[in-house]
């Protein structure tokens, strides 16, 4: 357990389970925003940080968060066993996807494109970096 955030356990092999997942929605963001559909993008990189973010957790950790706030998802990062800086990049990029999530999933305003591209381009560096912790 990681102190002051909630986690549960994960099964041995979970990581891949969590990992496939943050790959199948960045595929969906960029067919997506291909299609010009950016609200729709928008919530698949957010999906995209939050499993990829899950897959590293369960890769180092052995846990995973399971609380309301997907910040903490984020959060969880800082206790991994890496470098710290390398760290600090990921959970600027994933803490911009994240603090968006709840104006794309549930405020009556519409993602511009240029938020969803960036979206998907931090949520693209985030689920890399966890691909190439996965080597």
């Amino acid at each position: 357990m990681v102190k002051g955030l909630a986690t549960k356990p994960v099964k041995v092999g979970s990581d891949r389970m969590y990992f496939s997942k943050a790959e199948e929605f960045l595929r969906g963001a960029r067919t997506l925003a291909e299609m010009g559909m950016w609200n729709s993008s928008a919530v698949l990189s957010v999906h995209a940080v939050i499993s990829a973010c899950d897959a590293i957790s369960a890769r180092f950790l052995q846990l995973r968060h399971s609380g309301a706030d997907h910040m903490h998802a984020v959060e969880l990062l800082k206790s991994l066993p890496l470098d710290k800086s390398e760290i600090q990049a990921k959970l600027r990029q994933a803490r911009r996807v994240i603090s968006l999530k709840n104006t794309v999933e549930y405020e009556d305003r519409l993602i511009q494109q240029r938020d969803a591209l960036e979206m998907l381009r931090d949520a693209e560096r985030v689920v890399e970096w966890v691909e190439s912790k996965f080597r």
